[in-house]
C-alpha cells in the first residue's frame, strides 16, 4: 500500500514538475531575444530590461572576449535574436565576420562614446574600448542602450527608461565611493599597476597613474622592457600594490611583485564576468569587487 501511495506521489510531483516547466518555456516562447558579444554587457541589458525580453552572452563567464572564435551554435543562438549587442571600439576582433553573416539589427556602444587612445605598441592610436571598468562610463552605456533600444521598441520606451533610472542610480553610489576614497587618498599613493592597460577609463575618471605590462591583452607579450620599466616605476614610486586580470594568468605581475617588495593585490575582472559562486557575477559586483580590491591595495 505505501508503495502505492509512493509512486502515485511521484507521478503527481513529476505532472506538476512538467506543467511548470510548460508554462516557463510558454512564457519565454513569446519573448524577444537580445544577444551581446560579452557577459558584462549582457547583464547590463538585463537590468535594463528585467524580464520582458530573453538576454544572452555570446562569451560566457571566464572568458577572454578579444580573440574568441565564435562557433557555428553561437551563430545559430544569434540569429534568433532580434539584435545584436557588442562594445566595439575594437574589443571583439571578431564581432564585423560574426555580424556579416546575421540578418540582425545591430547596436555597437562605442559609436557614441568619446574614446581614450591607446598610447604604444601595436594597438597605438587606437581607442581603448574597456570604457565599462569605470562607473562614471557605466552611466554612459545605460544611457546610450536605454535610448537604443528605445528606438527599436518604442513600446517599451518607459520601461527602459524607469529601469536605466534605477540602475544609474546602483552606479552613480559607486562613483560616489571611489571619488570620495581618491580624494583622501595621498597623491602620491594614486597608481594602479595590472597587466592589461584596461583601466584607462577609470585611472582618467578619478585621478590616478596608470602602469601596466601590456596594453591589450590581444597583445598579451611580456618583453623585457617592459617588465623593468613596470619594475622600476613601482620600486621608484613605492607603490603598494600591483595587479592583474582574471582572464590572464598573473605570473609576470606576480614576478613584479617579488622583484619590488609590493603586495600582489589580486585579480580585477575585466573582459568577463564570474560565474554564480564567483565574486563577480554581476556588473555591479564586478565594480564593487575591483573597487574594493583597489582601495584594499592603494590604502
Amino acid at each position: 500500500m505505501k508503495k502505492k501511495i509512493l509512486f502515485f506521489t511521484l507521478i503527481i510531483l513529476v505532472s506538476l514538475t512538467s506543467v511548470s516547466c510548460k508554462k516557463i518555456s510558454n512564457k519565454n516562447e513569446n519573448k524577444e531575444e537580445i544577444m551581446a558579444s560579452f557577459t558584462v554587457l549582457a547583464d547590463i541589458i538585463k537590468n535594463i530590461t528585467k524580464d520582458d525580453f530573453i538576454v544572452s552572452s555570446i562569451t560566457k563567464p571566464g572568458v577572454e572576449v578579444h580573440g574568441y572564435q565564435p562557433t557555428p551554435s553561437d551563430l545559430v543562438k544569434a540569429s534568433k535574436a532580434f539584435v545584436f549587442v557588442d562594445n566595439g571600439f575594437g574589443f571583439e576582433l571578431w564581432a564585423e565576420k560574426f555580424v556579416s553573416n546575421l540578418k540582425v539589427k545591430r547596436i555597437t556602444i562605442a559609436e557614441e562614446l568619446d574614446p581614450i587612445f591607446i598610447s604604444e605598441d601595436f594597438y597605438k592610436g587606437k581607442p581603448n574600448p574597456h570604457a565599462w571598468i569605470s562607473p562614471k562610463r557605466g552611466m554612459i552605456y545605460v544611457d546610450i542602450l536605454v535610448e537604443s533600444l528605445s528606438e527599436l521598441r518604442p513600446s517599451k520606451r518607459e520601461l527602459f527608461e524607469k529601469n536605466g533610472k534605477v540602475y544609474k542610480e546602483k552606479l552613480s553610489k559607486l562613483d560616489k565611493e571611489f571619488s570620495l576614497f581618491i580624494s583622501n587618498l595621498d597623491k602620491d599613493k594614486r597608481y594602479l599597476v595590472t597587466c592589461e592597460g584596461a583601466f584607462s577609463y577609470l585611472t582618467n575618471d578619478y585621478g590616478l597613474e596608470e602602469a601596466y605590462l601590456w596594453p591589450v591583452n590581444a597583445e598579451s607579450q611580456i618583453t623585457p622592457k617592459r617588465m623593468l620599466r613596470t619594475i622600476s616605476l613601482v620600486k621608484d614610486k613605492n607603490v603598494p600594490s600591483v595587479f592583474c586580470e582574471s582572464t590572464v594568468s598573473n605570473e609576470s605581475q606576480m614576478v613584479v611583485a617579488n622583484e619590488t617588495g609590493a603586495n600582489f593585490g589580486g585579480n580585477l575582472f575585466v573582459d568577463s564576468l564570474s560565474d554564480d559562486s564567483g565574486p563577480a557575477s554581476s556588473y555591479i559586483k564586478m565594480l564593487k569587487h575591483n573597487l574594493n580590491l583597489i582601495k584594499k591595495g592603494l590604502f
